[in-house]
Parts: C-alpha cells; structure tokens; sequence
C-alpha cells in the first residue's frame, strides 16, 4: 500500500540557505539585493587576505632582525676559545707566527 509521497509547495521543508549559491545563479538577470553584500564580502576577503600576508611578512622580518641582534650580542659578550699555546707565560698572544707540526702514525700503504 503505497501513500501520496507528493509534498505541496506549502509543505516543502525549509533548507535554511543551503542552496543559495545555486539560486544565485539561476538568477543572473533578477536584480538581486544579496548581490551588493555578495561584492562587499569579496572586498572583505581581499582585504583581510592583504593584511595577514602583510603581517606574516612584518613578523618574518622582525623575527630575522630580533634573531640579528641576539646572535650578535652572544657573540659579543661570549669569550672566544683560543688555543693556550697561542700565549705567553703572562697570557698574552704571541705576535709571532706559530708553526703547526702534524705528526701522523704509520699508515697502512694501500694503494700501490
């Protein structure tokens, strides 16, 4: 047994906005109202799109700029090691040239 599965036009449940973009476009010719706040949430898009990218970029550069000065005053504040036979008895660097010997022990001879 089968029922009267037509629903009337007063009967049709409401789909709260779903479809909206679908009536928009069947109805390119109507002059619409939704089309004005259609273009003004596009110009609200670029423009929030122009202004995240252009605080990504600032922070980028303050964080390069930040990492610049802090690099710098660890270099400047941290004593650099230098290697004792470079000094004297009283701790000063020797103004002469240093001579480096490598002494290397016996190393196989592979290739002949």
């Amino acid at each position: 047994m089968q029922r009267n599965t037509s629903i009337s036009s007063e009967q049709k449940a409401d789909l709260n906005g779903i479809d909206k973009g679908a009536e928009l476009l069947m109805r390119r010719n109507a002059p619409s109202h939704n089309l004005h706040k259609l273009k003004k949430r596009r110009t609200m898009e670029q423009a929030i799109i122009v202004l995240s990218v252009m605080v990504g970029v600032l922070t980028l550069g303050f964080g390069v700029i930040i990492g610049y000065l802090v690099r710098s005053y660890i270099q400047d504040t941290t004593p650099q090691y230098s290697h004792p036979e470079m000094f004297d008895e009283n701790g000063n660097p020797i103004p002469d040239e240093i001579i480096a010997f490598r002494f290397e022990g016996n190393q196989p001879q592979d290739e002949d």
